[in-house]
């Protein structure tokens, strides 16, 4: 069955829509979870240091609790970082520019996926340098 070439270039465009929309919706939410997953590290380890000596038998060193709160404050950043690349993506990717060449800017592509995945490794080493130094008091 031959559709008239409109309508195909119409599919195609609803198709890319739909495609851009379930990109632009996975994005808000891994954002979401890695600004939450960060923070909230942050504040419960801040918590924990608070309760510790009073209330628990456990303890850790607090060169350990240092480094997982840099690793989680890291991961925050690497979020914010990717914020920031998104948005020069976006604006690069305008079809309004005057830019002649895309084809080179791969590393953007790359961006999009590394500060995620740095967010997120910072968040799993904070927690295991936290777990792995925990001490019965």
């Amino acid at each position: 069955m031959n559709y008239p070439d409109d309508f195909q270039r119409e599919v195609k465009m609803e198709f890319y829509r739909a495609g851009i929309q379930v990109m632009r919706e996975i994005g808000f939410i891994s954002v979401k979870t890695l600004i939450t997953l960060n923070s909230g590290a942050f504040v419960v380890l801040l918590t924990f240091i608070g309760n510790a000596a009073a209330q628990s038998q456990f303890v850790v060193p607090l060169q350990s609790l240092k480094f997982a709160m840099l690793c989680f404050l890291a991961g925050l950043a690497a979020v914010f970082l990717s914020i920031v690349q998104t948005y020069v993506s976006a604006r690069r990717a305008s079809p309004y520019n005057a830019e002649e060449d895309r084809r080179s800017e791969w590393w953007l592509a790359l961006l999009s996926v590394l500060f995620p995945a740095i967010s997120f490794l910072c968040f799993l080493v904070g927690v295991a340098v936290v777990v792995c130094g925990v001490r019965l008091a």
